[in-house]
């Protein structure tokens, strides 16, 4: 992205910030939120690594910052102390379960098609990064604690529970236009207009944010719903990985024995 548009989205960030913060009403709060999660996006396209977890640990902070000014607190984020073990007892067997569907589903030849992204055709150090790092102190942070914590207390504090998942649900799946558009390029399965994959994408994250919304307020912990985030995208970053290895292994033994032709 140009330096201008990086700037740009860093203004908006910053502003999104002090408008949740020091505007006044719940209103502002949801505003201020929108703000500097769209800021976020736009200064972290295309940055990944410590730039990226920076950048979502600093708006983590200033979103809690406008949690603090709208008097959210942590049981109101799902961060309660009395919560803790059951949340984390959630999160052990989600990310287990869903470990176990995801690898098998790399496995599969019917399946395995689906992590044919080229963004994980790279170094195994990347990847593990990627699902160690960037993904659960990036990704995963930066967006539970926006749409299940901060922004979810604020709408139920106008419109109630119901209305608070169906609402963030639907901000959620809007927010994935930009990484829709960005996993459309780079997936073997995705070619001509992007538009099928982006409506696709919407309405998966959007129903995914219903369902970890519902979570959190079950649990009435914030580490669930992460859990399962982290292990959807955590664990296929890695199963796709290991696919895209398998395939050049594959690929390249496949063509050992055929004839060499000169062009």
């Amino acid at each position: 992205m140009h330096v201008l548009g990086r700037l740009a989205a860093l203004v908006a960030l910053v502003a999104g910030v002090v408008i949740g913060s020091l505007v006044g009403g719940t209103v502002g709060g949801i505003v201020g939120v929108l703000i500097a999660m769209m800021g976020f996006q736009g200064l972290t396209l295309g940055v990944d690594g410590w730039k990226y977890v920076s950048a979502a640990l600093a708006t983590t902070g200033g979103l809690a910052l406008i949690a603090w000014r709208h008097g959210v607190n942590a049981t109101d984020l799902g961060l309660g102390h009395a919560t803790w073990i059951t949340g984390i007892i959630w999160s052990v067997a989600i990310i287990a379960g869903i470990g176990i569907v995801i690898g098998f589903a790399g496995r599969h030849p019917k399946t395995q098609p689906l992590f044919a992204d080229e963004r994980n055709d790279t170094s195994g150090v990347i990847a593990a990064r990627r699902a160690l790092l960037d993904i659960p102190f990036g990704t995963v942070l930066v967006e539970e604690f926006a749409f299940r914590g901060v922004m979810l207390a604020l709408v139920t504090v106008l419109y109630g529970s119901m209305w608070a998942v169906v609402i963030t649900s639907v901000l959620f799946g809007l927010w994935h236009v930009a990484p829709a558009l960005e996993m459309h390029e780079a997936h073997q399965a995705t070619s001509g207009s992007p538009w099928p994959t982006v409506l696709s994408t919407v309405l998966f994250t959007g129903l995914a944010g219903a369902f970890w919304a519902a979570l959190r307020l079950f649990t009435g912990s914030l580490f669930p719903p992460s859990a399962f985030h982290w292990a959807a995208n955590g664990t296929g970053v890695l199963v796709g990985w290991f696919v895209a290895r398998t395939r050049k292994v594959t690929h390249a033994f496949g063509h050992d024995d055929e004839p060499t032709e000169d062009h």
